[in-house]
């Protein structure tokens, strides 16, 4: 009885754990994704400058967290998100506009599928 118990304990735990790291991806996710989606406006409107700051930001942000997005997520898809936004920056930074709306808009896609594949929908467990 007592292993039995120690093994709910444990298991309970383990849920507790993915039901934690799901929340604070989700709070990540989303916040970047409103920061992407703030200067894909700003850059709509041409006040490119504030775009810059804002998806540098956004970016610092991303980075800061790496190691925990590392741990939770495929690294193939982690690795996408950080080339695209690597790219971003870049056309950020050199003014690109017809080249950073299409980019910041795949970004903002690619963050949301990451989210979405962790969740525990029906399609990502069958």
């Amino acid at each position: 009885m007592k292993h039995l118990a120690t093994g709910v304990v444990i298991l309970l735990l383990c849920l507790a754990l993915c039901f934690t790291s799901l929340a604070v991806l989700d709070r990540w996710t989303t916040h970047a994704t409103s920061q992407l989606e703030q200067a894909l406006e700003l850059a709509d409107r041409e006040y490119f400058d504030e775009a810059e700051a804002l998806v540098t930001e956004t970016w610092e942000f991303w980075r800061r967290r790496r190691g925990f997005f590392g741990m939770v997520l495929r690294h193939a898809e982690a690795d996408q998100v950080n080339s695209t936004f690597r790219q971003l920056v870049e056309y950020a930074q050199n003014g690109c506009s017809e080249e950073f709306e299409p980019t910041c808009a795949d970004l903002i896609e690619q963050i949301n599928h990451l989210c979405d594949m962790e969740k525990p929908y029906y399609y990502n467990v069958l």
